[in-house]
């Protein structure tokens, strides 16, 4: 018999251990072994959200979820069929949606927000560089949560030496000006 319980729970539960298997693999691997194998596929590419319904994982998410629950509604609570499938396919479409909600949530931890160089006015710094008077050189200042090294102009007469403490004075046309710290 084509739709006999024991041949739909067998199903069921090749599609839980495949998409097991298949979410396993792939989130394992963006983790670095030296490897540079990614790839992924989105079928909302138009949207300018991070959120993503049809990527690998969320489709592994749904075989799983609604393969590993059918298989136990089937075998464990002893459901009939029709309600087995149902309720596996409310859990695979639940799992997808909670699996691409959640990479959506990470996503937006990830990103940077646009820092503007107003902000550097008033830090304090170190030249990376010699700076002659009213000449450009290289800084190291701590922006955008992390030290980073920018182009900048001595806004003074004075010469600056590379390690010198320095602080920015002003922002102007996307130009940072400094002149020597205490």
């Amino acid at each position: 018999m084509l739709f006999d319980v024991l041949n739909i729970s067998s199903v069921a539960l090749c599609c839980a251990i495949f998409g097991s298997a298949v979410f396993v693999i792939k989130t394992l691997l963006p983790v670095d072994f030296g490897s540079e194998v990614t790839g992924d596929f989105n079928v909302m590419a138009e949207s300018d959200s991070s959120f993503h319904l049809f990527s690998i994982e969320s489709i592994a998410a749904f075989f799983m979820c609604s393969g590993w629950i059918s298989w136990m509604c089937l075998e464990h609570l002893k459901y009939g069929l029709k309600l087995s499938a149902l309720i596996g396919l409310a859990f695979g479409v639940a799992g997808m949606f909670l699996f691409a909600w959640l990479i959506s949530q990470f996503k937006k931890l990830e990103q940077v927000s646009n820092p503007q160089l107003e902000e550097l006015i008033g830090k304090t710094g170190k030249a990376y560089m010699n700076f002659a008077p009213k000449g450009s050189a290289k800084i190291q200042i701590e922006f955008n949560a992390k030290l980073d090294t920018l182009d900048a102009i001595n806004d003074s007469d004075e010469e600056i030496k590379a390690f010198d403490n320095i602080k920015v004075v002003k922002v102007k046309n996307n130009q940072i000006y400094i002149v020597k710290g205490d």
